[in-house]
């Protein structure tokens, strides 16, 4: 089975070990991963640089030129560049991993009826919102999202609300719930802290500084309990728009010795930040427009054997399950009952820990990603 896989999280080289393992798991598929020669993203700008070191016997990664990059729905590839791959590879499956309107994904439709029209089309979508779309959207997009769906055999999602909507958009044909990535662990592992000292506990926060993140209930839930556990801090991670407002509220709340921000480090770093702290929360809530469609570094955290607490909103209570805390979205007095549960016994965030690493090993490793994944291929031929 020869399969072209296509899409733009496969420039950063952490995430290509998704598709090495499953090269070593399965070899009788021949992958080519189609990525872009440069990506524009929110705290670092991605090239694909030397993709040869990265390249088996039955997977090859390939770059090419796009227009309109940084943006997953508009972006597309260099239209020879497209065709060549298309006409010369042959594939027999075409995975698209850019969601059900991408331009990349109708691009290659198109591409494929001239060059390898036996090929079959699977795409991925995260997307768990009803998204509100301008006229513009409607009179022209509309066009390209209904083509991709009709020309698709099936659909992978990263989340079951991804599945609904889909199913809402009439699309009848086989849906996959499978997560996109699992974790590296050749980075994210349980390790022993190095920090010496024991008495200092950290729970944290990484990802982007937004309101919609939580961070601001994550403060206002910490500060009750701030006096009662003076050995605790609280740790944030990462850039964006509210970092600045942040900083200062929890500087009002007199706080500025218990709360620590740090700049955000890449991808592959923030391992050794998880080996060193004693827990991690998600506290995002949903809006209008957004919601959290998986929240990745839970799993990141478990296969490092570091407990996690998160919220009800999004995908968030799916990804935990039983093996940590959940307290309900935007509900500050929910949230410091679960940070003082967790605060106080070292042997619920052990067995926390425990059996977060356990589920991770169960549902989110690259292995398990690999099987599902092969086994959904084959069915959709």
């Amino acid at each position: 089975m020869k399969v072209l896989v296509i899409g733009h999280t496969y420039i950063a080289p952490i995430n290509r070990e998704k598709w090495k393992r499953f090269a070593y798991k399965y070899p009788d598929v021949f992958l080519k991963v189609l990525i872009p020669s440069f990506w524009p993203a929110t705290l670092f700008n991605l090239n694909a640089g030397d993709l040869y070191k990265d390249n088996l016997d039955n997977c090859e990664f390939v770059s090419c030129k796009t227009f309109n990059c940084g943006n997953e729905v508009l972006y597309g590839y260099n239209f020879f560049c497209l065709a060549q791959l298309l006409k010369n590879f042959k594939p027999d499956l075409i995975h698209v991993e850019q969601g059900d309107n991408a331009f990349s994904y109708f691009q290659t439709i198109l591409f494929s009826k001239i060059f390898c029209r036996r090929a079959k089309f699977i795409f991925f979508t995260w997307v768990n919102w009803k998204q509100k779309h301008s006229l513009k959207y409607k009179l022209i997009w509309k066009f390209i999202e209904k083509f991709n769906l009709k020309n698709s055999n099936a659909a992978i999602v990263g989340n079951l609300e991804a599945g609904n909507i889909l199913k809402e958009k009439k699309f009848k044909r086989p849906i996959k719930v499978l997560l996109q990535l699992g974790v590296n662990q050749n980075y994210f592992f349980p390790a022993y802290k190095t920090n010496k000292n024991f008495d200092k506990k950290y729970i944290g926060f990484i990802g982007r500084i937004v309101r919609e993140k939580g961070i601001f209930l994550l403060v206002d839930a910490f500060s009750k309990l701030a006096d009662k556990y003076e050995n605790w801090n609280l740790i944030f991670i990462g850039e964006g728009k509210d970092k600045k407002e942040l900083v200062d509220y929890a500087f009002k709340k007199n706080l500025k010795k218990r709360i620590e921000f740090k700049n955000s480090v890449q991808h592959k770093k923030v391992a050794s930040i998880l080996q060193q702290i004693d827990g991690l929360i998600l506290p995002s809530y949903d809006t209008e427009s957004w919601k959290e469609q998986f929240g990745h570094i839970l799993i990141e955290a478990m296969a490092c054997k570091v407990p996690v607490i998160g919220s009800s909103a999004g995908d968030i209570p799916n990804v935990i399950g039983d093996s940590g805390l959940i307290f309900e979205q935007n509900n500050c007095d929910d949230l410091s009952e679960k940070l003082d549960c967790f605060f106080s016994s070292a042997h619920l965030r052990e067995k926390m820990g425990k059996m977060g690493h356990e589920r991770f090993l169960e549902k989110y490793s690259y292995e398990i990603i690999a099987k599902g994944t092969y086994d959904f291929w084959n069915s959709c031929l």
